[in-house]
């Protein structure tokens, strides 16, 4: 009874295609970054833009 154990992180799917078309970069980079597996001033600056976008989303869906 093998299971997959391994956690699968879920992003908005809507930031990650603004992100991508604002920094030039790709989504599978973005994702990249998002998880820590890209270390730069960029993807600090993705990261950081992430938790504000996906703030003013769900406070727009939530109001």
């Amino acid at each position: 009874m093998n299971k997959n154990s391994q956690n699968r992180n879920t992003y908005n799917t809507v930031v990650i295609s603004e992100l991508s078309s604002r920094h030039g970069f790709t989504k599978i980079f973005i994702r990249q970054c998002l998880k820590g597996d890209r270390n730069s001033l960029s993807a600090d600056t993705i990261r950081r833009e992430y938790k504000q976008l996906v703030k003013k989303v769900e406070s727009a869906l939530n109001h």
